[in-house]
């Protein structure tokens, strides 16, 4: 009785390890749930997009800024209230027709092309592009509203000119409040999910 007293496997004693299924490690490592990881976000790039639909979408993305080009060339003089109306819609145009191209360029990404050219020059067009937007907003809002009737005098800018250049500007106002307060949204949501979710892990 007391050589099988021995040889049994006391509640104080470890599992012998001649039973591989009974002993802890190998149980924690049977039973270790795989673990399986799944992106968060899918990469945009990696979605299916149809030709015809991008170019769709770019050609209606110029119809805008080629129309206040023409607009800006068609009524060059005509807006004494601001000589520099129209030139403002004509620079924007062309700067909103340029980034367009310049993003439709097959250089394919991460080549020395597009490194050394092509981000350089489309980080260039938008910094100017935002200041003169900038410049273009106290030109159109410090005339408002001009005469539209008497032609020929120092308050007269035509109107179909002033009405084109005060929606585009108050529309990219209201797109640029829109982005930054979305930016806002993220940043915070990020920042909350940060503190929370160490707070949660300490607690388990």
């Amino acid at each position: 009785m007391m050589m099988m007293a021995d040889q049994g496997c006391s509640p104080h004693q470890p599992f012998p390890r001649w039973i591989p299924s009974l002993h802890p490690a190998a149980m924690s490592e049977e039973h270790q749930p795989e673990m399986v990881t799944t992106p968060l976000l899918v990469d945009i790039e990696d979605m299916p997009s149809h030709p015809v639909l991008q170019v769709l979408c770019k050609v209606l993305w110029m119809v805008l800024p080629i129309t206040g080009l023409v607009l800006g060339a068609v009524y060059l003089d005509q807006c004494p209230r601001q000589p520099l109306l129209p030139i403002y819609l004509i620079i924007l145009g062309t700067l909103t027709v340029l980034q367009i191209l310049l993003g439709s360029l097959p250089c394919g990404a991460g080549t020395v092309w597009q490194r050394i050219l092509i981000f350089p020059l489309q980080i260039t067009c938008f910094l100017f592009f935002f200041a003169w937007f900038l410049a273009g907003s106290v030109w159109v809002y410090s005339i408002y509203p001009p005469d539209y009737e008497a032609v020929g005098s120092q308050s007269f800018c035509q109107r179909t000119l002033f009405l084109f250049a005060f929606g585009v500007t108050t529309a990219l106002h209201v797109v640029l409040g829109m982005a930054f307060l979305f930016s806002l949204c993220i940043l915070a949501t990020f920042f909350i999910l940060g503190v929370s979710l160490p707070n949660s892990w300490s607690g388990d």
